[in-house]
């Protein structure tokens, strides 16, 4: 395909990617409400674009849980990423309940994901499955559902990829200077990653072994890349880490959710509720919680994160399997096998219709089964092992504690994707692999000249 008309045809990939998002955000302005964590990163928003930082007051409630004082609970990617909107719209965002504008960045941002899996299959196995890819991605229908709602891993979905994108360029660069640009794109990006979820951290550890490219290993030369990645990956989270040892007083390098988070799945209750086992609730959801949700109003966040943790490692030493059939249940959620509750649940409390969320399982399913086959592939095989660290590691990190989906497994999807693309890419070589063996080649006299190899061998024999 010559390369203007293969760019058009990205381009066009592209476009309809974005009216599709574009289209399903316009089709539930009105009925869409910013629920649980939705709400909060609005009201962070708000609260940035008006001073620059969360709301610095001491008075009860501002933390998370109903705690004093400062906050720290939400990590600042996404809500700093709603804040910039809010000041390119002029402050409208919140006015009388409007988020259109706040969604529509949802719509680009995915976009955006829609060419970075486009660019990853591309560099992993070549054109045709760059292509293909990205025709998959523009039409995934759990693509086009998350760009609805507004949740922090429509941030940090692309960072994912942007980052492993990264760490492939270094592959080709090879020795070259432009390689260590490269480590540190990689490394900016893995610490925006980290802004923005916490479990973005994880995705250093592949990325690492993605950029140390030296021969011997331990060398001044092949020990500069990974240095290089963890140095540019620290002094971007750094910052925000400065900021919350200066307003919480406490080491924080992103956030204090790990206590509230942890309860929330490794309780009595959570454990014993029957249609969702182990499913994560909220701490004041929780029975028997009353006396500290009484006490919440006069603690720090910190200290009820440090209750709250100590709480949920108390009830994994009286139950030591909690966390295999934590992951057990939440892995069958992660593949939309827990039943029809578990989606209808996660659907609600993003605000999605279930007739949206039922198709968008449907559509991970069918990617799903192109992934399995993409696996065997031989372009999977032969690609970089660390590549699939990357969702493996952000999957794990999820079915430990809590998996709603799509929400959660949003920077897992890509990775299937991109393995669905590999699987079709075979496919269509292989095919015309075949019509190129029986396609006949006229000569000079207008003769057909066999070029198959199975022609070939037929003819030469009975040259012979």
């Amino acid at each position: 395909m010559p390369r203007a008309l293969r760019a058009a045809l990205i381009a066009v990939i592209l476009i309809v990617a974005l009216v599709l998002r574009l289209g399903a955000v316009q089709g539930t302005n009105a009925s869409y409400r910013p629920k649980n964590d939705a709400g909060s990163y609005l009201t962070l928003a708000s609260q940035i674009a008006h001073t620059g930082d969360y709301s610095l007051s001491h008075a009860p409630g501002r933390g998370a849980g109903g705690t004093r004082g400062p906050t720290a609970y939400f990590a600042p990617g996404y809500p700093y990423f709603l804040a910039a909107v809010d000041l390119i719209d002029g402050h409208t965002a919140r006015r009388a309940g409007v988020i259109h504008p706040a969604r529509t960045a949802q719509a680009v941002l995915g976009t955006i994901t829609v060419a970075l899996i486009g660019l990853v299959a591309y560099e992993l196995f070549g054109a045709t499955a760059g292509l293909i890819a990205l025709i998959l991605a523009a039409v995934y229908p759990v693509g086009i559902e998350l760009a609805e709602t507004l949740v922090a891993e429509n941030l940090l979905t692309p960072l994912v990829l942007a980052a492993v994108y990264c760490g492939l360029r270094v592959r080709r660069a090879g020795r070259a200077p432009t390689a260590y640009g490269w480590v540190t794109g990689a490394g900016v990006l893995t610490g925006l990653a980290t802004l923005t979820h916490e479990n973005g951290a994880l995705i250093l550890l592949p990325l690492i072994a993605g950029v140390w490219a030296g021969r011997p290993r331990f060398t001044v030369r092949s020990l500069a890349a990974p240095a290089l990645l963890i140095l540019t990956t620290a002094l971007t989270i750094l910052p925000w880490t400065i900021r919350n040892e200066v307003v919480m007083h406490r080491f924080i390098p992103v956030s204090d959710e790990t206590g509230i988070t942890l309860v929330g799945t490794y309780n009595p209750a959570s454990a014993a509720y029957r249609v969702v086992p182990y499913k994560w609730r909220i701490f004041y959801g929780i029975p028997g919680e009353r006396p500290l949700i009484r006490e919440a109003s006069h603690l720090t966040e910190p200290q009820l994160g440090d209750k709250l943790q100590h709480q949920a490692l108390h009830y994994i030493s009286q139950h030591p399997t909690a966390p295999i059939l934590v992951a057990f249940h939440n892995t069958l959620r992660l593949f939309e096998l827990e039943g029809t509750f578990a989606w209808h649940a996660s659907a609600e409390a993003m605000s999605l219709p279930p007739s949206t969320a039922w198709v968008g399982v449907v559509g991970f399913w069918i990617i799903c089964l192109l992934a399995l086959a993409g696996v065997s592939s031989r372009a999977v095989r032969a690609a970089p092992k660390w590549v699939w660290v990357v969702p493996f590691l952000l999957a794990l990190s999820v079915v430990l504690v809590n998996v709603e989906t799509p929400r959660f497994r949003a920077p897992v999807d890509p990775f299937l994707v991109i393995l669905g693309a590999a699987a079709l890419s075979a496919a269509v070589n292989r095919i015309g692999a075949r019509l190129g063996d029986r396609a006949p080649v006229r000569s000079e006299r207008g003769d057909a000249v066999a070029t198959g190899p199975g022609q070939l061998v037929e003819m030469g024999q009975r040259l012979a």
